[in-house]
């Protein structure tokens, strides 16, 4: 086959004789490339007949069926990889996202492995010949392909395998973390066990890089002979399939089949949005024994969207949280009960799958104005107290304020990453801000029956602070989300504070509508009896992820 080098416009000739000759079948004269041409050769190389279907030759063009990543000249033009002096390298393109896909191994005459790598990176290497393993399954049955390395060139591996996308659904529709088994039916070999996910994490979920031919999908254990539990999907050459697979609430395999891809979980679009709210709402209406009536409403609310980005080198989440609740009764004015809202945002940049640096910032506040209702409180100037006559009713903190900055970085830690758990740590440098305008933080709240009040102040610190994050999946139904902050002012570890503990527990009825339960708490600073104030919030939420 002949060699195309992209070059200068003094290689216009040699390239248009070169192709001429193939075009007649013929050896082109002096089609040996002229030696000083800038530009980059690439060879496309055929897989030895270990690697099963046909293989034709791909030019650097190729657009594969249902790709979910660019055309293969735009993965070549993207890969930041450069071919030092003295080297070659191989390329194997990637149908959906070099994390999703198998790891590459490749290997030299004497059977040593030399390199390893990503589909649609250059894996960067000495002249020679090697032998390339890639795909899923054990050792023996991963694909192979013998290739020719030249020094500044890359040879690429044409796409002759097919790839496979297994979601898992049950019968309303909503994505599980189903398990399933896939066996090769051409030989009845066992390619393991896949894992689907929920709908926020489809983009995590492995891509099966498989030979071409005809394979059964079937619930976990079920043996080959079965005539119930699996569906059957082919597998063709250069193209990707996305198969969901269905499943009742006793685990059986009811139905399936292929589908056709999202386009809007193309590579390169790495956002994923979700949004969460609920709300409570109880009236009550009581007659006491001597005849007297109460009534009183009690409402709640809770919202929380979330921007998340996931790719290979970078993850970030931006969540914003409201919780607001309000409380009416007889005679009384409309009072809140709880009022929060924050903005937090966590950035990562990976250095390997399970450490690298991180940066975050986070704004907390409140939305409505913080009212006592008392005809007097008293004030805390220092040396003196004061009384103040406040006509019923006293605004003690305006709307947004006081507003609670906190800034971190340092290292982040995945320490584990499965199915039925993930947890990850953060600890690095922090500081702390809390501007206030006006306004009074309560000091005592039982002092000669009423409130003592000290005016707010616009207080800064600085010191280390550590994140625990833990997600379980209890099953497909429930999930626990933990997270605990504490803060070591000006580095003492040991006096440590507890900033914000956080356990939201999910109960899914269906696949948008679910039970929550929320439980926070905090360390109190200040003097007041209670040290660690909590909440605990039940709602009837509505789940949707776009």
């Amino acid at each position: 086959m002949p060699r195309f080098r992209a070059s200068s416009p003094l290689g216009v000739l040699p390239l248009l004789a070169a192709l001429a000759g193939a075009c007649l079948g013929a050896r082109p004269a002096g089609a040996a490339l002229l030696e000083g041409l800038p530009g980059r050769e690439v060879v496309p190389t055929v897989p030895s007949p270990a690697a099963s279907g046909p293989a034709p030759a791909a030019p650097d063009t190729q657009v594969g069926v249902n790709w979910l990543s660019p055309p293969l000249h735009l993965q070549l033009s993207r890969d930041p990889a450069l071919i030092t002096i003295g080297k070659g390298a191989v390329f194997l393109p990637t149908y959906s996202e070099s994390r999703r896909e198998p790891e590459i191994v490749v290997l030299n005459r004497a059977g040593s492995v030399v390199a390893t790598g990503q589909t649609g990176t250059r894996v960067l290497l000495d002249s020679g010949t090697y032998e390339v393993r890639f795909g899923s399954g054990s050792t023996n049955r991963r694909l192979r392909a013998t290739v020719r390395v030249n020094e500044g060139h890359t040879t690429i591996v044409p796409p002759t395998w097919g790839g496979l996308i297994v979601e898992t659904l049950n019968e309303s529709g909503g994505y599980i973390d189903g398990e399933y088994d896939l066996v090769s039916m051409d030989q009845w070999i066992n390619y393991g066990r896949g894992q689907g996910y929920e709908e926020e994490r489809l983009q995590d979920i492995e891509v099966w890089i498989l030979p071409p031919g005809l394979y059964r999908i079937s619930r976990v254990g079920e043996g080959y002979n079965s005539l119930r539990n699996y569906i059957t999907v082919q597998v063709n050459p250069g193209e990707l399939h996305s198969v969901e697979a269905i499943f009742n609430d006793a685990g059986n395999l009811i139905a399936g089949g292929v589908k056709t891809l999202n386009t809007r979980k193309r590579a390169g679009q790495y956002w994923t949005y979700g949004l969460r709210a609920g709300g409570n709402a109880a009236l009550t209406h009581q007659v006491d024994d001597l005849d007297e009536t109460d009534r009183s409403a009690l409402f709640s609310t809770d919202m929380r969207l979330r921007a998340r980005y996931d790719r290979e080198d970078f993850f970030g989440i931006t969540e914003v949280f409201m919780q607001n609740s309000f409380l009416k009764q007889d005679e009384e004015p409309l009072e809140v009960t709880q009022d929060n809202l924050q903005l937090r945002s966590t950035w990562v940049r990976r250095l390997n799958s399970w450490v690298g640096p991180y940066v975050r910032g986070q704004v907390s506040t409140h939305l409505f104005p913080l009212e006592i209702y008392e005809d007097t409180v008293y004030i805390d100037e220092g040396a003196d107290t004061t009384l103040l006559l406040t006509g019923g009713s006293l605004e003690r903190q305006r709307s947004f304020y006081p507003l609670n900055f906190a800034e971190g970085a340092g290292v982040n830690v995945d320490w584990l990453s499965a199915y039925a758990i993930e947890l990850s740590t953060q600890t690095g440098l922090a500081a702390r801000q809390e501007i206030s305008k006006g306004g009074y933080e309560v000091v005592d709240a039982d002092y000669l029956g009423t409130y003592l009040l000290e005016s707010g102040r616009t207080s800064y610190q600085v010191g280390a602070e550590g994140i625990l994050t833990t997600k379980l999946r209890l099953s497909s139904q429930f999930t626990l989300d933990l997270r605990a902050e504490a803060f070591a002012e000006n580095f003492k570890i040991l006096d440590a504070r507890l900033e914000n503990l956080e356990a939201d527990f999910r109960f899914f009825l269906t696949r948008n509508i679910e039970i929550g339960y929320l439980f926070q708490m905090q360390e109190n600073t200040t003097e007041a009896p209670n040290r660690f104030p909590r909440t605990h919030s039940l709602s009837l939420r509505l789940s949707f992820n776009y």
